[in-house]
């Protein structure tokens, strides 16, 4: 049984497994290892498909298609797509059963353990929504791992970082982190993160998407372009496309018709998006003071996600950090290569110890005894936090004879030193409740004691242990929710039934044209060019033939030939 690591990305998403010592990507039977993060329906045949090819779809429809689903994690909202209604967890667990199906078909053999990685300011909902959709798919998910500790991981492999502070600025396509390291041995001690769960590259394209429309509007009188769904989502790509293109050169030309294009320069891109790349100046900044260091102390900048490839982005980084950042492993595939070492720990093979810290701050709601005030936020564990550390913190009864404390867990997501928020009842913006419970309280004058302990795991999850000293009453719990097998098993029939619909044959098709294309690079030894020629000739009998059982062996035995190709 295989072990794998995911990076479940707002734009893309990649599946790596621990082998010989080291990390590695596994593609898709397209040959694809980056996988677009997009779910769809194929209008010709109502097939559900995942991946580059949904981007065609949405063009014609883009109700044919969902993306960004990761920045709608842990809401409670129901998408519709073809007709259904599905939850996040439950589209997000479409793009994981095409990488472990993917993984599947590339180690031969069942993957039903993982380790999926978010971003370092996830907020604990969609951490839950993450686990959920790994068991949706049908995987048990051992550990939520952090972006940047992921990534940092997956450098540690390439690179000998023993005995330096690095830095890690992770920018993708919907969410950034920073994330200050320091490797010592084994060791891999994570001493602060900070970042914004809603910035990324994606922000970038609509940037450029809304100049673009406004001097189509001026330049050659268009109007009302984003009333046309399907047009407003051709321009999109094709702004993202500018973007790339702008990384390369200093000039990209966006066609909206074949009469009606608009010229982009580098510097009004750079403009564009200035004001939320120098955002990021101040994550730096706070990262930096957290882990009580200086930019003098930071030995290395690595660069993580697709995003940092932008020259001005690797400007701002070099301009306040004073060094030049490394990107030595694929910036897009370092965070699944780092899931798939954490996989290695958690097995066994790999002797890595990680010590992490929360993004967020926990605690809990309290009656301020100085002014009488209620729902005042009493920080327990503060922001960067180390797992497995215990913080605690004792609280009294407010009146003579009080039966019960009812004690609710919040998560902050974000807070700083100066921050003291009212909370009444319910958490207002910025607050998540985690859980609550009530304890029963000894009869007495007010004042009588609750000690409350908390502990950051591993795993995402919050332990709590609430004590009364002078009885020993103890209540334990977990900010985990309780899984409903019930409703996992339900979500997981529906999102079948869907896939269902995506007949195998579209798996075999994507193979025999990821076989071709290796033909036509003409780097196969004389003898693995026969076997993959001879494989396809006999795969396209088969399917003439309708043969499924022989197409059924053809596919693993070609499967196994591509896969040496890769090694």
């Amino acid at each position: 049984m295989a072990f794998v690591g995911i990076d479940l990305g707002t734009t893309t998403s990649e599946v790596a497994v621990y082998r010989n010592d080291a990390p590695r990507i596994l593609k898709d039977a397209r040959g694809d290892a980056i996988v677009d993060s997009k779910v769809g329906i194929d209008p010709a045949d109502r097939k559900l498909k995942v991946g580059k090819i949904v981007s065609d779809f949405m063009e014609q429809d883009p109700n044919n298609g969902v993306a960004e689903i990761k920045r709608q994690m842990g809401d409670d909202v129901e998408i519709d797509l073809g007709g259904e209604e599905y939850s996040p967890a439950e589209l997000s667990s479409m793009i994981l059963t095409h990488l472990k199906e993917s993984a599947e078909e590339r180690l031969d053999e069942a993957v039903e353990r993982c380790v999926i990685t978010v971003p370092a300011n996830f907020p604990d909902p969609a951490r839950r929504a993450t686990r959920q959709a790994g068991e949706i798919a049908g995987m048990t998910v051992e550990r939520i791992v952090n972006e940047p500790t992921a990534a940092a991981l997956a450098y540690g492999y390439d690179e000998d970082v023993d005995g330096e502070h690095v830095m890690v600025y992770d920018l993708g396509g919907g969410t950034f982190d920073v994330s200050i390291v320091e490797q010592v041995g084994p060791v891999l001690d994570v001493k602060a993160s900070a970042g914004d769960p809603h910035l990324g590259g994606n922000d970038f394209d609509r940037a450029l998407l809304n100049h673009v429309r406004e001097r189509l509007v001026d330049e050659h009188g268009v109007e009302g372009i984003e009333e046309d769904t399907g047009a407003w989502h051709t321009l999109l790509r094709k702004c993202e496309a500018a973007k790339k293109t702008l990384s390369a050169h200093e000039r990209a030309t966006i066609d909206y018709t074949l009469t009606e294009s608009i010229d982009v320069e580098r510097s009004t891109f750079e403009d564009l998006i200035a004001p939320m790349v120098d955002d990021t100046a101040v994550a730096i900044e706070q990262a930096l003071d957290a882990a009580g260091l200086e930019t003098d102390d930071i030995d290395r900048v690595i660069l993580v996600g697709g995003s940092t490839r932008i020259p001005y982005v690797q400007q701002l980084v070099e301009r306040v950090m004073g060094q030049s950042p490394q990107s030595s492993v694929d910036p897009d595939k370092a965070v699944a290569l780092g899931a798939a070492a954490q996989a290695a720990v958690i097995e066994g093979t790999s002797e890595q110890i990680i010590m992490d810290v929360s993004a967020q701050s926990f605690g809990t709601a309290v009656v301020d005894a100085r002014t009488g005030q209620a729902g005042v936020y009493d920080e327990i564990i503060p922001t960067n936090g180390k797992y497995q550390k215990e913080y605690s913190e004792t609280y009294g009864t407010l009146y003579e004879n009080q039966e019960t404390i009812e004690f609710r867990v919040y998560q902050r997501e974000s807070m700083t030193d100066a921050e003291r928020a009212e909370i009444e009842g319910e958490p207002n913006d910025g607050f998540t409740l985690l859980a609550k419970r009530a304890v029963e309280m000894p009869p007495g004058p007010p004042g009588q004691r609750l000690k409350a302990s908390y502990k950051y795991t591993p795993d995402g999850t919050i332990d709590i242990q609430l004590v009364v000293p002078t009885t020993g009453e103890e209540v334990a719990f977990q900010t985990r929710a309780e899984v409903d097998e019930a409703e996992i098993q339900a979500s997981r029939a529906k999102v079948e039934q869907a896939w269902k619909e995506s007949e195998y044959l579209d798996d075999v098709e994507a193979l025999m044209e990821a076989a071709e294309r290796e033909l036509e690079k003409g780097e196969l030894s004389d003898q693995k060019e026969q076997d993959v020629e001879g494989l396809l000739q006999n795969l396209k009998e088969a399917l003439a033939a309708d043969e499924e059982a022989k197409i059924r062996r053809l596919e693993d035995r070609l499967t196994d030939v591509l896969f040496e190709l890769d090694l």
